[in-house]
């Protein structure tokens, strides 16, 4: 019940948000702002949900189905979330939990950086790394944009969106294993002659997968606001295009700004339960 109406919540915040924009207005050189506005267009896509005019939308002279268009943006979307939530998650597991101690020594540094150096910044330094190489050395290293929908990047997006995630999660499962490896049921199992992998496997690891569960909220939204920069900087043809390019081409319809939320809302979701799936399979498959 609690998470219906947290879900509610967050989609009406979602519908005032986005017609935030049709309430302001110029005047005069003055920025008026109309709240009537905003709440009849609001009650207009609600209607519209019933009626069927606020499942399309304009693109030029075209009237286009939303949910037709959305689902191609979405699919590469949630590809690319997904498949880094799956090397962040790994990578935690081995980093965090098997090799805690070596992790750990190297983090903080490390985690100092990153806190500095905005998304965007290593997004272009990224990108100058790879043209500078190219251009001095001759060796074409990675794409630095996507120049096509059959030609996308792909490591570099990917190594952006995993980074900051992967270096959290590696530090908080690092903590947690010190904890557990002090505990003594594996005082228990080391003084009893079990070899540490087996030691690691059946009981850290296992006592570790809940806080790596509890984190997976974090990651996910650290992801969902890397997804933003990541795919604008490397035009990738994901939700961020169709939420702003579709905007300044075809002008501001809040119908579609919705829909693009929503999708980003129900993206978050996806890639939670895919990734909480996966924990909890792994999990199980341990503990047999």
């Amino acid at each position: 019940m609690t998470s219906l109406i947290r879900i509610s919540i967050n989609i009406i915040v979602l519908l005032i948000l986005a017609a935030i924009p049709l309430g302001l207005s110029n005047m005069d050189g003055r920025v008026n702002f109309d709240i009537s506005i905003m709440f009849a267009n609001i009650s207009s896509f609600l209607q519209g949900l019933f009626s069927g005019d606020s499942w399309y939308y304009h693109q030029g002279d075209r009237v286009r189905f939303i949910i037709s268009d959305l689902f191609s943006f979405f699919i590469s979307s949630y590809l690319y979330m997904i498949v880094a939530s799956f090397i962040v998650v790994i990578l935690s597991i081995i980093l965090g939990i098997f090799f805690w101690k070596k992790s750990s020594k190297r983090l903080d540094a490390s985690l100092g950086i990153l806190g500095v150096i905005p998304d965007f910044l290593l997004v272009l330094l990224l990108q100058l790394s790879v043209v500078y190489i190219n251009k001095n050395f001759g060796i074409s290293t990675f794409k630095v944009a996507s120049s096509s929908v059959s030609d996308p990047a792909i490591f570099l997006p990917l190594f952006t969106l995993v980074l900051v995630p992967l270096f959290y999660l590696v530090k908080s499962l690092s903590d947690v294993t010190f904890d557990v490896s002090t505990e003594n049921y594996v005082l228990t199992a080391k003084s009893k002659g079990l070899s540490k992998l087996y030691i690691y496997v059946y009981y850290v690891s296992l006592n570790v997968f809940p806080y790596l569960k509890a984190d997976l909220f974090k990651v996910t939204s650290i992801l969902i606001g890397n997804l933003f920069i990541v795919e604008y900087l490397y035009n990738t043809r994901g939700l961020t295009s169709i939420l702003f390019q579709y905007q300044v081409h075809f002008g501001y319809q809040y119908n579609l700004v919705v829909m693009c939320l929503l999708s980003f809302f129900i993206l978050y979701l996806a890639c939670y339960f895919t990734i909480w799936l996966f924990i909890v399979t792994v999990e199980r498959c341990i503990s047999r």
